[in-house]
């Protein structure tokens, strides 16, 4: 494990280029032998923060439920058995899908599909909307997902006819 003060920098001048480490305690050039004798040694804590929020968004996707598909072990499109569970709004807005459960079930081909095709996205996220709206409100969808894809469905859509 290396200290926490230890790095490596880059001097690049007229006279000389090379790589030197550094230690930000001690502020001077070192070498690595140096660093493992330093009494200044300092390791990085344990994140054990990373490894709680890694196991519960695992826990989540394991118990992923979909508000518009009952069953989520076949493709929605052509029944296919073998599905990819994705989460309708992706990015950062994957874990407010799982949350609500916003989930569609593709094969590979339709998964694919899904996120190539503009028309296709905008179709499922107006279906998903349309689908919590029935429970939550406008506005809260906005809140959370801050766009309206009925409005943007429908405009795509009149764009394709012209």
């Amino acid at each position: 494990m290396i200290c926490k003060n230890f790095k490596t920098r880059n001097k690049n001048n007229k006279k000389e280029k090379r790589i030197y480490y550094y230690c930000s305690k001690q502020r001077k050039e070192i070498t690595y032998i140096n660093c493992k004798e330093c009494p200044y040694k300092e390791y990085k804590s344990n994140n054990n923060q990373i490894k709680k929020r890694t196991y519960n968004l695992a826990k989540k996707e394991k118990n992923r439920f979909s508000i518009l598909y009952n069953q989520l072990n076949k493709c929605c499109i052509c029944g296919n058995p073998v599905v990819e569970l994705n989460e309708v709004f992706e990015g950062a807005y994957r874990q407010l899908s799982i949350d609500y459960g916003c989930i569609v079930p593709f094969c590979n081909q339709h998964h694919n599909q899904f996120h190539n095709d503009r028309s296709m996205n905008l179709y499922y996220k107006s279906l998903f909307q349309e689908k919590f709206e029935k429970t939550h409100s406008h506005e809260k969808f906005l809140k959370i997902f801050k766009k309206d894809y009925t409005y943007l469905y429908e405009k795509e859509s009149m764009k394709n006819l012209h």
